[in-house]
């Protein structure tokens, strides 16, 4: 099912833009999130420079989205501030979920494995760290060893780390909660704690796009001639879809059981479960990106011709929390002076 993209060729907002990063960058105004003292939602501030902006004013069309934050326990504490203290609270429909229910700053993280059968959780080697964590709790594993697996070899089955080989049994456990939480949404999109999206771009981009029909929207990526989305760069399932994702899986929960222990990407598995609903991939690149900005050549082309820049930036993977907060101020004097949305050349 394709897709039409919007070009966006306005070039001569790039002096600016640059400038405007600049200032941002070396003065942030935006204080990390602890636990207790997470605010409800984030509220318009007026910097030294007279600029006010409601951060959530330009996110049109945020109440038909359901955010679906896949997280672990090893990362909650250096991932989610950034999320919590930017746009994440403008959404009245959203789900964080990780390998360990807790209280971080106020919210419940949700259990993304507590429904999967009680015996392969109990038997195989991939749940080993999930039963230790519920056992323990967070003092399960020590900081020391969580940074060691920062360095970790990667493998033909992803990066060798306790955490990563759990991470892809979440995908279809948290598809299927957010669904029975909201089942109205018209889009359910996937997000990992290091994902920056540009949501007043995706949301226009989305506003094109018919939510009634059964749409599967990602970066995409290939595991042998099998196409995936990628899912840091973030997934997009339309209603429809999403109903057909978590009928098909009910099907055969037990094969798709089976599927995930036999690969290595849990993002993988959702496809394949897409696949067998019916509903194929809508490629997204480059509006959803998988990669930082500052890896980007700007100037390659597009399998349609068009340069990376004339797209609308919709996601960026691997963001660190300096960056999130850079991007997220510099993306607010974008939409208050600019007035339009987002493309790569504002880079």
């Amino acid at each position: 099912m394709g897709i039409s993209r919007r070009l966006i060729t306005y070039i001569g907002g790039l002096v600016l833009l640059v400038g405007a990063f600049h200032v941002l960058h070396q003065s942030r105004r935006v204080s990390f999130v602890t636990e207790g003292s997470l605010t409800a939602s984030p509220s318009a501030s007026v910097d030294e420079e007279g600029y006010r902006e409601d951060p959530c004013a330009s996110l049109g069309g945020f109440e038909d989205v359901f955010v679906i934050v896949r997280t672990g326990s090893n990362e909650v504490y250096k991932k989610l501030p950034p999320l919590l203290n930017t746009t994440l609270p403008c959404f009245r429909h959203y789900g964080i979920w990780s390998d360990l229910e807790e209280e971080f700053a106020g919210l419940h993280i949700a259990d993304a494995l507590d429904e999967i059968d009680p015996s392969l959780v109990e038997q195989h080697s991939d749940f080993e760290y999930y039963r230790y964590l519920q056992e323990h709790g967070r003092g399960a594993v020590s900081s020391d060893e969580v940074a060691g697996w920062t360095d970790a070899p990667n493998t033909k089955w992803g990066r060798d780390t306790p955490a990563w080989k759990l991470d892809k049994w979440k995908f279809i456990p948290v598809a299927k909660k957010a669904y029975r939480k909201n089942p109205t949404s018209k889009w359910y999109i996937f997000i990992e704690g290091d994902t920056y999206v540009l949501w007043a771009s995706l949301l226009a981009w989305l506003s094109d796009i018919d939510a009634s029909q059964p749409y599967y929207i990602g970066r995409q990526m290939n595991l042998g001639t099998e196409l995936f989305a990628y899912g840091g760069a973030g997934i997009i399932i339309s209603n429809p879809a999403m109903e057909l994702l978590v009928e098909q899986h009910t099907t055969d929960p037990d094969g798709y059981n089976e599927l995930t222990i036999n690969q290595w990407a849990g993002d993988f598995i959702l496809s394949a479960v897409m696949s067998d609903a019916g509903v194929d991939l809508s490629p997204a690149w480059p509006t959803l990106e998988g990669e930082m900005p500052s890896t980007l050549d700007l100037k390659s082309m597009s399998s349609k011709g068009h340069r990376l820049w004339c797209y609308y930036a919709g996601s960026y993977h691997h963001m660190t929390a300096d960056d999130i907060y850079s991007y997220y101020d510099f993306e607010r004097k974008w939409t208050s002076e600019v007035k339009y949305h987002f493309p790569y050349s504002g880079i």
